[in-house]
């Protein structure tokens, strides 16, 4: 029982990641969920506006940029 319990555990998580990607990044993550923020839009504009090399300097999965940029 046990494994059919992890089993299943690791199917809802892959159908999560299919459905959502998810940023690895608490700040895309942040940046991206924010809709009432002006702050934060900013941040993000100004983030986007960056190449993707500077990005990954900051520590930026593709994954990440991608997110943040709106492009998944």
């Amino acid at each position: 029982m046990h494994g059919s319990a992890t089993h299943f555990s690791k199917r809802g998580l892959a159908v999560a990641r299919v459905g959502s990607p998810k940023a690895k990044s608490s700040l895309v993550r942040r940046l991206v969920a924010t809709e009432n923020d002006p702050a934060k839009r900013r941040i993000r504009a100004w983030l986007t506006e960056l190449d993707d090399e500077q990005l990954a300097g900051l520590g930026l999965t593709s994954e990440d940029i991608a997110i943040l940029r709106g492009t998944t």
